[in-house]
């Protein structure tokens, strides 16, 4: 942690020198893009961009450019509709660059791009370094160094690989960035500000621009803050109606909120666009809500479906499914083994949680422990990892504990999970009327 904390406090000492270089620039140059609200053509002008990508690559196939712009093209429509099947077309494009020269920076760069999305994320860093050892200037690689370290739970690596991006220069990435490891690591008032840097920044896509919209509203969602996120999400919907991240974001806003008809609204119109496993069973969740059971069984078989489609595309993990398996009293044996499996290679507190969280639903009281206190070892402001907290020690007999971590998670965010705060309630009023029994109750199987 201190030295997390150094390089925290050296991250943002910089940043108001480097700020007035080169923001404005990024700024003048991108800010045009948004100064009206898009019309519904964001996909149109991305599928336009890969068909004349894939037509010059088609009319230049000995140009090691025109394969890893075809490549950067592929992977940016893949972004804005969460197919992992456009990996494997980006993966072709950048391997035809480096067959035409192994020592293409872009193309190396673009190889860590696919692999971090798959999750291969040592093999993500490996491309990264080559990349950076032939120009020690790539922008892009820092940043692909610097995902794979939170994914891999070195918040050291990430603050040192952002530091060096927001040193070569301050944009709409660097900034984003920053902004989610800082609010990983607890400082949601720099990270706001971070993500309003990144906002203004801009891109010439508009998805960019929503993926920080969307992360900068669930950043207030998490403090509890429904209103200035259903603001935020509705200002950015105005430029990009059709972006499936801003549209999951104010269906939890609306769910929490205890608004179903709308969070099934908002929630149907993501799924429809980009089908994401937790967004899935959010949607599942909305229906059991408003006694739609039906449609909330037809979602919760959706989202083991769009497991096993992400690793017939080379996706590897399986905590969204391990998690879902564990909030829903399913498969719980299997929940853990793909929790145990995973957390190998990723160390995030996000899978931490998750970890502690099979080991809960499996009755293995000690090891949930351990496992919440990483979650929870960099404060990182989730009322989910408290809960999950005061659930294990309230079935440990620490009533003291249980209490104080229920009271935690709540007072954050008094509403984080409409299927699991009835519960966090149901537990804490429990808990205040009559003692924990003696001994540990297993959890439900």
């Amino acid at each position: 942690m201190p030295k997390v904390r150094s390089k925290l406090k050296t991250l943002l000492l910089m940043l108001p020198l480097l700020c007035v270089t080169a923001t404005a620039v990024s700024a003048q140059d991108t800010g045009r893009q948004e100064s009206a609200p898009a019309r519904p053509s964001n996909a149109a002008r991305t599928d336009a961009a890969v068909k004349a990508a894939a037509a010059d690559a088609a009319r230049r196939p000995s140009s090691e450019d025109a394969w890893v712009v075809f490549g950067d093209v592929l992977m940016q429509k893949g972004r804005e509709t969460a197919d992992a099947a456009y990996c494997g077309r980006a993966e072709k494009a950048y391997r035809k660059a480096l067959d035409l020269n192994p020592r293409n920076v872009q193309a190396l760069a673009g190889m860590a791009w696919v692999t971090g999305v798959r999750h291969e994320f040592e093999a993500s860093v490996e491309w990264a370094r080559k990349a950076l050892k032939l120009d020690p200037n790539n922008l892009a690689s820092y940043g692909l160094l610097g995902d794979a370290a939170v994914e891999m739970g070195d918040f050291d690596e990430a603050f040192e690989q952002y530091q060096k991006m927001l040193d070569l220069r301050p944009d709409l990435s660097s900034y984003g960035r920053s902004a989610h490891l800082l609010q990983l690591t607890g400082d949601f008032r720099k990270a706001d500000w971070l993500m309003n840097k990144a906002i203004q920044a801009g891109s010439p896509y508009a998805e960019n621009t929503a993926w920080c919209r969307a992360q900068l509203a669930l950043m207030l969602f998490a403090q509890g803050a429904y209103v200035p996120a259903e603001q935020l999400l509705t200002e950015g919907l105005r430029y990009a109606a059709d972006d499936y991240r801003l549209l999951a974001a104010m269906g939890k806003v609306k769910a929490a909120r205890k608004d179903y008809s709308s969070a099934i609204d908002y929630y149907r119109r993501s799924v429809e666009i980009a089908p994401q496993q937790d967004v899935v069973a959010a949607l599942g969740d909305v229906y059991q809500l408003a006694g739609k059971l039906e449609d909330a069984a037809h979602e919760y078989a959706l989202v083991e479906s769009i497991a096993r489609l992400n690793k017939a595309n080379g996706v590897k993990g399986d905590m969204l499914t391990a998690k879902f398996y564990a909030d829903h009293d399913r498969n719980l044996p299997e929940a853990l083994k793909m929790a145990e499996e995973e957390y190998q290679t990723r160390k995030n507190v996000y899978m931490a949680d998750t970890l502690a969280w099979c080991y809960f639903k499996n009755g293995r009281l000690d090891e949930a422990k351990r496992y919440i206190a990483v979650a929870l070892s960099h404060s990182t402001p989730e009322a989910s990892f408290l809960y999950h907290k005061g659930m294990i020690y309230a079935q440990t007999g620490d009533r003291a504990k249980a209490q104080i971590a229920l009271y935690q998670a709540m007072s954050l965010n008094a509403n984080f999970d409409p299927m699991q705060t009835p519960i966090a309630e149901k537990t804490m009023a429990d808990l205040g009327s009559k003692p924990p029994a003696a001994s540990a109750v297993t959890a439900k199987r």
